[in-house]
């Protein structure tokens, strides 16, 4: 398959692990080191206003075009909460398996920086709207084994404004059309082990999300932003015994490797050479393919979570949570069956259909009284 040969491929250049011409052996990856990977997704809702005022929600209309009193954090402005953003969260959880929470809350997240300027994130840090869930990964998505990386939960929160630099020295711009859209936070269980395991994976929440309508996750666009969190361990210690650090802004899947395998490489050659991992903010930089200190890692009492006193809880019922259950469209996992099955394609012509929001329902109008074998290679 095309997919598993681009991973062996990557694997090649991946630090301490040598290339041979077997399977990839993923606990082998970074002998006689482990690596323990989590990630952070932040993704844009598909709601056309923001997740606490009526501003349209289009941030790459002209600049501070779509701002309401909430989103400029203007004193005696209450927020709302919009309601097609809590379905199009549950959408979200309820598609990776997890379970909507009968009973969330929004809390205050407190820090001061240009681009928010409400001096806090409006965000669900205690009280998440989903929790649990799974991906499954495997042969169809690129990897030579199987692998299930856990969600530990989904949380509704603000956006923070666009800074804009270099158009005048000294200065840095503010866009508050993206302040205060909709975006839920997907937390993983620090399941994966391997760079090309966590490339994969996001690609599939990518590939999942869209399908059922959640987001565009379009990474180029800012709608997909992914933080990292990495560390490392000998291989006889408890996989989590490491210290961990957090690669922050990743906007690419080949930065997303590039970041991991960096990051890997630099905390084994600090721990081979007797030195401490320090428990840091990192970010990426893809020229010289290193990480570079951003900042000491903050803790929870760093930002001075407090519960938001402007919104209530968020009751959901029963009811309400299986009609959201039964509007979700047939599962990527689902279709690529039913069309190798129906139609004799192959699973990897069907994954890249699958790749493109529409693409499946074109192929399955056209291929009415036609060989679908041969729709399927002109669409491929």
């Amino acid at each position: 398959m095309r997919l598993l040969w681009s991973v062996r491929e990557s694997a090649r250049h991946c630090a301490g692990y040598k290339f041979t011409t077997n399977l990839l052996l993923h606990k082998r990856y970074y002998r006689p080191w482990g690596a323990t990977i989590g990630l952070e997704l932040h993704v844009q809702l598909a709601a056309a206003h923001k997740l606490f005022s009526a501003a349209s929600a289009k941030w790459d209309d002209p600049p501070n075009t779509n701002v309401d009193f909430v989103d400029a954090g203007l004193p005696g402005s209450m927020p709302r909460l919009n309601p097609e953003c809590v379905s199009l969260a549950a959408r979200a959880i309820l598609c990776l398996n997890g379970q909507v929470q009968p009973r969330s809350a929004f809390d205050r997240k407190h820090y001061f920086y240009s681009d928010q300027p409400l001096g806090y994130q409006i965000t669900q840090q205690r009280h998440p709207l989903g929790r649990g869930g799974f991906i499954e990964l495997g042969q169809a998505d690129g990897l030579d084994y199987t692998k299930r990386v856990r969600i530990h939960q989904l949380q509704l929160e603000q956006d923070t404004a666009k800074s804009i630099h270099g158009v005048y020295p000294g200065y840095i711009l503010t866009d508050l059309n993206r302040a205060g859209v909709a975006l839920v936070e997907i937390v993983s269980e620090p399941d994966m082990e391997t760079a090309p395991e966590a490339v994969h994976f996001v690609r599939k929440m990518q590939s999942l999300l869209r399908h059922t309508g959640v987001s565009s996750c379009n990474m180029e666009d800012g709608s997909l932003r992914c933080d990292v969190n990495v560390s490392v361990y000998r291989g006889s210690e408890d996989r989590l015994s490491g210290t961990r650090c957090e690669l922050k802004n990743l906007n690419s899947l080949k930065t997303i490797r590039g970041a991991i395998e960096a990051e890997v490489s630099r905390q084994i050659e600090l721990l081979s050479n007797g030195q401490r991992v320090k428990q840091e903010t990192r970010g990426y930089d893809a020229h010289s393919g290193k990480t570079v200190l951003a900042r000491s890692k903050e803790a929870a009492p760093d930002y001075r979570y407090m519960p938001e006193p402007d919104l209530p809880a968020l009751h959901i019922s029963e009811d309400w949570i299986e009609q959201i259950r039964s509007s979700l469209p047939e599962l990527p996992e689902a279709t690529l069956s039913r069309m190798t099955r129906q139609y004799g394609l192959l699973p990897e012509d069907v994954a890249t259909m699958l790749g493109e929001p529409g693409c499946i329902s074109f192929f399955e109008h056209a291929a009415r009284g036609r060989d679908p074998k041969r729709v399927a290679a002109w669409i491929t």
